[in-house]
């Protein structure tokens, strides 16, 4: 197998190492939701996946739960985390500009997006076509407000 050099930087690749101490916010929030089940049943990403993940212009905080948490169904509205973005067309057969990275839907069908254009921003994308809508701020701030 070839060495991956993770401590590079390159365009839009944040190194794995720089994942370890940065995000203490989302690690206090992994440990309390994994301590108290609320994490039981999500499938954690694997070293290549992960890496393959850190090319694309994704949060910090959301990689971290993917390598600590996982993916998969959350206890929280019907959530369920993908284990990787899918492009906004892909869900719903129309061009945003490659804006949207949506990584999760709920029970109810709409989905939850990092918003490229707007500093990864948390927005939800309901199935009715109404307008998308801001959730408030970062990953761990939106993970944060349906888990606790």
């Amino acid at each position: 197998m070839q060495e991956v050099d993770t401590t590079t930087l390159t365009a839009g690749f944040v190194p794995l190492g720089t994942l370890q101490p940065v995000l203490p916010a989302i690690e206090e929030c992994i440990t309390r939701w994994r301590n108290d089940g609320r994490l039981d049943g999500l499938l954690r990403l694997g070293a290549e996946e992960l890496l393959a993940l850190c090319r694309d212009d994704l949060p910090a905080d959301y990689l971290r739960f993917l390598s600590e948490a996982g993916a998969g169904p959350l206890p929280a509205d019907g959530l369920v985390m993908f284990c990787c973005p899918l492009d906004f067309d892909e869900v719903y057969g129309r061009e945003d500009g490659g804006r949207y990275a949506i990584f999760a839907t709920d029970a109810g069908g709409a989905c939850y997006a990092f918003d490229r254009v707007d500093a990864l921003a948390v927005v939800r994308i309901p199935a009715t076509g109404e307008p998308i809508t801001p959730v408030g701020g970062d990953f761990t701030a939106f993970l944060s407000g349906l888990l606790d």
